[in-house]
């Protein structure tokens, strides 16, 4: 489920016609609603009807933060590719509607089904614009993810200005006027989101150079390079470790993938917060290594070392990594 929440100054919207054989009857009229929360909601075709509580959970959280009193909940499709069923959509919606409704504010829900106009006015604070996910967690038997990963998902976060006087100052009591730059790095921040909203200008150009491009054959962010990229890459590799051999590194090379369970690693996987590849052999888990130096640490671990060898620089360049990325986050070389 995809929730874009809306901190406004008003929402109008006005029920044109019908666009769904599943529509809730309603009076075609305008309908306005000042100085509230809104949630323009989309439900996807995974979505469970529990979802809703968390939805509700958070909104109430940031009514009480923000002193609003009233919520409106929106129906719209636009979020995503892949939507319920709209039988089950609305079933969805109205267990929101429902609970939002049994706690002590004023809830306003546009008709669902409908065309409809709409008019919105958001407030100027870094907090007013937030795109929020919900759906299952991961991290289930069949998809180990890392504890730190889904950590990170349930984190509330507080959001301060700490000025060159020392105060801190709440986000969305800070006044932005004249510091725009800093008000786009707070919104940037506060997100949390890598998605990538247009595509950068090396995209075209990493294609018509023949440097790079996407592999349908592979998952995304396994490219491909042809002979030009494949040359540019090769010497900055033989630069890189010319440089490093001269500064004193001694150069070496460890395994691409390693034992999810491995005493000391496993404690390393849960506290990096990113998604791993996980092959299954018929006893053990590994997992595909990603940028990281533990494979260096594990190898000094079992070198016979004394005070007359230090410093000691054990270098790698390790031409694989690692990393599932969600759709959405990659960008060419991003």
């Amino acid at each position: 489920m995809k929730v874009l929440q809306l901190h406004v100054d008003l929402v109008e919207y006005e029920p044109i016609q019908v666009e769904s054989s599943v529509y809730e009857e309603v009076e075609k009229k305008a309908y306005r609603v000042d100085d509230a929360l809104l949630l323009l909601v989309c439900v996807e075709k995974d979505d469970v009807v529990d979802l809703a509580s968390e939805v509700v959970r958070d909104s109430l959280e940031f009514m009480n933060r923000m002193k609003i009193r009233r919520l409106v909940i929106y129906p719209y499709a636009h979020l995503s590719t892949e939507l319920a069923p709209p039988h089950k959509a609305l079933g969805i919606l109205n267990k929101i509607r429902t609970e939002a409704s049994s706690n002590n504010i004023e809830v306003h829900y546009a008709p669902f089904g409908w065309n409809k106009r709409l008019v919105i006015a958001v407030k100027g604070h870094p907090l007013a614009e937030q795109l929020k996910s919900y759906g299952a967690r991961e991290g289930s038997k069949e998809e180990p993810v890392s504890k730190a990963l889904l950590m990170e998902e349930k984190l509330r976060s507080y959001w301060f200005i700490l000025t060159p006087e020392g105060r801190m100052i709440p986000v969305e009591q800070f006044d932005f006027t004249g510091r725009s730059n800093l008000e786009f790095l707070t919104r940037y921040e506060i997100a949390k989101s890598r998605a990538v909203l247009e595509q950068p200008p090396h995209v075209q150009l990493m294609k018509k150079l023949e440097i790079a491009d996407y592999e349908n054959g592979s998952d995304p962010g396994n490219m491909r390079w042809p002979a030009k990229g494949r040359l540019i890459k090769s010497l900055l590799e033989q630069y890189v470790t010319s440089k490093v051999i001269d500064y004193g590194g001694v150069e070496v090379e460890t395994p691409i993938m390693y034992d999810m369970h491995h005493p000391s690693l496993e404690k390393y996987l849960h506290r990096f917060p990113a998604r791993q590849y996980v092959i299954k052999t018929e006893d053990k888990e590994y997992f595909l290594r990603f940028a990281a130096c533990f494979g260096q640490f594990l190898m000094a671990s079992d070198m016979v070392l004394s005070y007359r060898h230090l410093p000691f620089w054990l270098y790698e360049l390790t031409r694989y990594s690692f990393r599932r990325e969600k759709s959405g986050e990659l960008a060419g070389l991003r």
